[in-house]
């Protein structure tokens, strides 16, 4: 819920709340709110709903209209082109991490590998997402690139949403098998890292989005 002494906007967590419902199906496709009912809802004024409204819109998740804002759920294409994009700035951080960043950037996805696999011991789905999403960040968090930093700033919190959502689903469907080789496909990623040839960088990355289908082998 919404938390005043959270040192985030209110529109920013009215934002990440209603984000989540909609990528999880709380909210289906073509429900309309208002800005009215919403902050009574959520015991806020209209300048947050109205900042989270266009936040969504932003994020192709809403359409604002005269008659209030529209849910947009997206279509399994649309998940698809999503995880294009993301394919490829993952792919330009991956093989533009500086040299003097190297060894403490293997570290960490070790370490968040490593506790993915934790996670997945206990059934803890949101600290497996949690460390997942931890890995695939921390190459933007070191390369020297401003617009792709802006990029994957862009569709961050979508892409933590999404990943969230379908881990807790795979996890609540049992899917642990499919999860463990998820596992090794990072660690795959990280054994190429540390070997220090590009190609086989983008290979193992190219393998793990192939392996979970986020992107067609035809592609790229």
């Amino acid at each position: 819920m919404i938390d005043p002494k959270l040192n985030i906007g209110l529109g920013e967590q009215l934002t990440d709340i209603l984000r989540m419902k909609i990528v999880g199906g709380g909210l289906e496709n073509g429900l309309k709110l208002t800005e009215t009912a919403i902050a009574s809802e959520y015991g806020l004024s209209r300048a947050p709903v109205r900042e989270a409204f266009r936040n969504l819109e932003y994020e192709g998740l809403m359409d604002i209209t005269k008659q209030g804002a529209v849910i947009r759920v997206l279509t399994e294409k649309e998940v698809n082109e999503f995880y294009n994009v993301r394919y490829m700035l993952e792919s330009f951080a991956l093989s533009h991490i500086p040299p003097e960043a190297r060894d403490s950037v293997i570290r960490f996805m070790e370490t968040s590998v490593d506790r993915m696999e934790l996670a997945l011991g206990h059934k803890d789905a949101d600290e497996f997402a949690a460390q997942d999403i931890a890995f695939h960040t921390k190459p933007f968090e070191v390369i020297d690139h401003k617009f792709i930093k802006l990029f994957w700033a862009n569709i961050d919190k979508l892409c933590r949403a999404i990943l969230v959502v379908g881990t807790r689903r795979q996890f609540d469907k049992g899917e642990f098998e499919y999860k463990r080789q998820v596992v090794g496909k990072h660690r795959q990623i990280v054994a190429a890292l540390k070997g220090g040839n590009n190609e086989e960088i983008l290979a193992a990355l190219r393998n793990h989005f192939h392996y979970n289908s986020w992107i067609d082998k035809k592609e790229f």
